[in-house]
């Protein structure tokens, strides 16, 4: 790892932790075993994470989002069905307002459209130059679905990479979105992501 990188990582780990220290409780545990949000739609958890949506004060209702190191260093996003009518990713200072609208799918999107789906709503993260690649065919139950990859880089020109999972059923779509700087922290917990993925269940 690069000086630089350690800087830039350095930066935002602070960052997190004067997040974490402003919160008057800790995040809570995601403990290792079956997630769910809202419907029957589930994953399991491999391994201990923290539930940081908390910390996200405006965010996507239907959304839980993870972490392992902090929310600067790896971010796991676990959406329950979503219509077209539900936002994925929510941008943390503009919100999802008639001034600003988080991006939305469509019924009946294609695989390809739902990666561009995707990497629209990690755009509004303020992420730049947002990516996809190496798309795989999953399948989920009997549903076929998409796994890729993508790039992205931070205002602060730190290189992040992605990984991500989209099925739609019934009329629903359902997400799993990894994000992660890509020197060390996206490896680290690549393993434990991909068992999460694995893992989905529909209703």
């Amino acid at each position: 790892m690069t000086i630089k990188t350690m800087l830039k990582l350095g930066a935002t780990a602070a960052l997190a932790t004067t997040l974490l220290t402003a919160c008057v409780s800790a995040p809570p545990l995601a403990p290792a075993g079956k997630l769910t949000i809202a419907s029957p739609y589930s994953v399991t958890l491999d391994r201990n994470w923290t539930d940081v949506s908390k910390l996200f004060y405006r965010r996507a209702e239907k959304v839980r989002i993870l972490s392992i190191d902090g929310i600067w260093l790896n971010r796991l996003y676990v959406s329950d069905g979503l219509s077209s009518s539900d936002p994925l990713m929510i941008n943390m200072m503009q919100g999802d307002n008639k001034n600003h609208i988080a991006p939305r799918g469509k019924a009946g999107m294609s695989l390809s459209e739902q990666m561009e789906f995707v990497a629209a709503s990690v755009s509004e993260l303020d992420y730049q130059k947002v990516e996809t690649r190496n798309p795989q065919p999953v399948t989920i139950g009997n549903t076929r679905g998409v796994r890729f990859e993508f790039t992205a880089r931070t205002t602060d020109g730190l290189n992040m990479r992605g990984l991500a999972q989209a099925v739609s059923d019934k009329g629903l779509s359902y997400y799993i979105v990894y994000i992660a700087p890509e020197e060390h922290y996206y490896d680290a917990s690549l393993a434990n992501v991909k068992a999460v993925m694995d893992s989905a269940k529909l209703p």
